[in-house]
């Protein structure tokens, strides 16, 4: 951080260079799941599931994005690097599959809270999708987390 507080005051600001797809997602999914002040063996391991599957990760590797996922997201003062990241790479329809993986973080415990919702309504925002898209990733996994 102090490098480059010097290089900008030198002038000499370099270019950074952008997060992963796969990391920015990461750090998102950690987020949501310690929005409700509780983050649960169980929402860890939502997160892990979630990230084997849209990266086809084994194991040591979701373990390892994680924990690259959790030192970042703890250095961070804001969302706004990893947010833009995701903007500038996902087109829509990954955008919506992105929300539906961050619902399903949120159902992992069987229930959303309030700071949850509204994280995922802010994050949907952000992300520039639209509130349809916003609710229909929510009831498809609704609909998907309640037994018949």
């Amino acid at each position: 951080m102090f490098d480059r507080l010097r290089a900008l005051l030198a002038g000499g600001e370099t270019e950074r260079q952008s997060p992963a797809e796969s990391l920015c997602v990461a750090v998102l999914l950690l987020e949501l799941a310690r929005a409700d002040f509780e983050f649960a063996g169980l929402e860890r391991e939502a997160i892990r599931a979630l990230l084997r599957q849209r990266y086809g990760l084994d194991a040591a590797q979701a373990e390892a994005l994680l924990s690259e996922a959790q030192a970042q997201s703890e250095a961070a003062v804001s969302l706004y690097d990893y947010v833009a990241a995701l903007n500038a790479r996902l087109t829509p329809a990954d955008k919506f599959e992105l929300l539906r993986m961050l619902w399903q973080l949120a159902y992992a415990d069987g229930r959303i809270e309030p700071h949850e919702e509204a994280l995922l309504r802010k994050l949907a925002g952000l992300l520039y999708v639209s509130d349809a898209d916003y609710v229909r990733a929510k009831l498809s996994v609704a609909d998907a987390a309640d037994p018949p």
